[in-house]
């Protein structure tokens, strides 16, 4: 269903009217279809809050072409609206029937209505009909010759309007106001500032078209007036807006009696009076008829002079009788009083209130003295167990940055017991060598004596070369049981915190075997009977990665924290894989799989760390790197190893994240290259 309130703006402001239709008939079809669905709806509709609108908008349709059919609609929605108590539709029911009685001429009671609809909307709140029935006001007072009160409710309207960037009715209805008042400056202000609104919302009015004319008529530039009211009838026939049509039929006709063409005056006037025949707006006719009356008394037509003088007076009658005049004056003073009381009113209780706040704050004013009084009593001595208060918290703060410290310490420690396996792991190899090639050299060195006390010089020298090629394979492996040993005293002791440049792949690739050497040292029997503990390992590194600026020490804490946990986390799958009475093999279709892979990304380095373990549950992932929390066993884990590492990486200005599914998890790091 429409709303009502766009179509009373469509028939206050004109310029917002935007029917479609390029034809009267085609205009009055879909006039009658429409009126047709409503009257429809409304035979269906119960006595209900439902059936108030389709009366509203029944009365809204038969506003401009039935005034009198608009008039009853708006009755029954007004009666039926107060049987339902439902004061939105009352008001909305007095705002239609007020501009039906301004179409038909009954200005008194109109202003009347509109008051009413005003203190309606008032007490709903609701701000833009509250400015909408100032603008009503503005019009009728308009009509009536009142402009003092006219400007006054215009300006009220705009007051509210503003900030809600409605289209600019308010400026044009104010324009109006000052053209009458021969205020031309004014006027001129305020229909730029329409103009400049119709064409931000890409409007065309007639309406707007013959303001501009006026305006130029009350600077007798009649040629330029013409063109105005010319430009504004095609606009207004082709919007089917009868209204605007009138105003402008009008205009032309009085401009061409003031410029003493009579006859185009007639003819102007008369085709208003055609026009009306669409429309129930008496205004236009009276104006039509006086301004016939003019032309032919000015051509000595005394018949039709007399006609059209007659049927001035009476319309005259009908809209401004002294009855009409008195009732109009004192529903003014009526409503002037009435502001005055409420100002009245709204004074004496303002000092009102300002008494009752002094009383207040005074009673205020001493119970916070007594209050101050009382704990001005007990401040020293709560002063004197603040401070004991104080020195223990201080104490407890010291002894909390302490144990915080042992614990990170204990953490390091705990990772570095990890790797005390895998380290014996990867020294026993090369010093395997170191004694196996020494115990070679001996025997060769036997040799090489043989040789030479049998003068067999030749062989001796391929001898020596042998022993040679022992040495340079000893010296080898020693300064790789070196480096070994160096970068476990390296884990183990205090980082420096100065980065320096750092493959981050053999890093990588380091503390991934010496984790799953440490691991499978650890874990050396698992409860099915299987011998040690052993994991599919895949490396992917980036070759173009190149050194990058770490702290290396730090970082391969982070990459300890991370394999640990994917071996740990694959682990507990295998064991679980196992059947309940644990004398059976595990699944032959699970084998635990652990995967790192570096990646140059942009001006980042990507690691990731991928097990496929049983995973993260989803309602914990948020707090995996929170202090203190861990997902293993009590006693297992400290709950500090992923709070330490993320420290880490959020020192070296990067980020880590988990990414986990039901069956593994991914850790993924990314560290900036410079």
């Amino acid at each position: 269903m429409k709303t009502y309130l766009k179509t009373i703006l469509l028939v206050l402001l004109p310029c917002l009217a935007t029917a479609q239709d390029t034809t009267i008939t085609n205009a009055q079809n879909a006039f009658y279809n429409n009126v047709d669905s409503a009257k429809l709806s409304l035979s269906k509709a119960n006595d209900d809050t439902a059936k108030v609108p389709l009366l509203i908008e029944l009365s809204t349709a038969y506003l401009v072409y039935q005034a009198d059919t608009s008039i009853r609609y708006a009755q029954r929605a007004i009666s039926l609206a107060r049987q339902l108590d439902y004061k939105k539709g009352e008001a909305q029911g007095m705002y239609i029937y007020g501009y039906a009685l301004w179409i038909s001429g009954n200005y008194d009671k109109a202003i009347e209505i509109a008051l009413k609809a005003l203190d309606l909307y008032k007490g709903l709140q609701d701000v833009k009909m509250i400015a909408g029935s100032y603008l009503q006001l503005a019009v009728l007072y308009r009509d009536i010759g009142d402009y003092k009160q006219a400007l006054k409710y215009g300006f009220l309207s705009k007051k509210i309007f503003d900030p809600l960037i409605l289209p600019p009715g308010q400026s044009l209805i104010i324009s109006s106001i000052y053209l009458l008042t021969n205020q031309i400056d004014s006027a001129s202000f305020y229909i730029e500032e329409a103009s400049d609104m119709l064409k931000q919302y890409k409007i065309e009015t007639g309406n707007l078209q013959y303001l501009y004319g006026d305006v130029e008529v009350k600077k007798k530039n009649y040629k330029e007036a013409l063109s105005y009211y010319w430009s504004g009838i095609p606009i207004c026939i082709n919007q089917l807006n009868y209204l605007d049509l009138v105003y402008l039929y009008n205009s032309i006709a009085q401009l061409y009696y003031e410029t003493g063409n009579i006859d185009s005056s007639v003819y102007y006037a008369k085709k208003v009076l055609n026009v009306s025949q669409f429309t129930s707006y008496q205004r236009g006719a009276f104006e039509a008829f006086t301004i016939l009356t003019k032309d032919y008394k000015l051509n000595q037509q005394n018949d039709s002079t007399i006609k059209y003088l007659e049927l001035s007076i009476a319309l005259n009658d009908s809209l401004f009788s002294k009855e009409k005049t008195r009732a109009i004056q004192n529903l003014t003073f009526n409503e002037q009083l009435q502001q005055q009381e409420k100002t009245q009113q709204q004074k004496e209780f303002q000092n009102k209130i300002k008494l009752y706040s002094l009383l207040a704050a005074l009673f205020v004013f001493l119970l916070i003295a007594s209050i101050l009084w009382r704990n001005n009593r007990r401040k020293q001595k709560l002063n004197t167990l603040l401070q004991k208060q104080k020195e223990q918290i201080q104490s407890t703060l010291t002894e909390l940055k302490s144990t915080q410290a042992q614990l990170i310490q204990s953490e390091k420690m705990a990772s570095l017991g990890e790797l005390t396996a895998g380290i014996a792991h990867e020294i026993k190899n090369p010093l395997n060598f170191v004694n196996n090639f020494s115990e070679v050299n001996t025997e060769l060195i036997e040799d090489l004596k043989a040789e030479l006390a049998t003068g067999n010089q030749q062989e001796a020298i391929k001898i020596a070369d042998d022993i040679k090629d022992n040495e340079q394979k000893i010296n080898h492996h020693g300064k790789r049981a070196d480096a070994i040993v160096k970068g476990m005293l390296q884990h183990s002791r205090t980082s420096s915190g100065q980065k320096e440049p750092t493959d981050i792949n053999a890093l990588c690739d380091e503390y991934l075997r010496l984790s799953y050497h440490g691991f499978r040292a650890k874990d050396k029997n698992l409860p099915t009977g299987q011998a040690g503990f052993n994991a599919k390992i895949d490396t992917a590194f980036d070759n173009s990665i190149g050194r990058i600026n770490i702290i290396p020490q730090d970082i391969g804490r982070v990459l300890l924290n991370l394999y640990n946990n994917a071996f740990y986390a694959v682990n507990e799958r295998l064991r679980q894989a196992c059947l309940p009475d644990r004398q059976a093999q595990p699944d032959s279709q699970y084998e635990p799989s652990v995967s790192v892979s570096t990646k140059k990304i942009n001006d980042k380095v990507e690691l990731r760390v991928k097990d496929n373990g049983n995973g993260i549950p989803q309602k914990v992932v948020d707090k995996i790197f929170q202090p203190f929390f861990t997902t293993k066993p009590t006693g297992q884990g400290t709950g500090l190893g992923l709070s330490l590492s993320y420290d880490i990486i959020k020192a070296h200005g990067g980020e880590i994240k988990v990414e986990s599914k039901e069956e593994g998890s991914i850790f993924i790091i990314q560290i900036p290259v410079v």
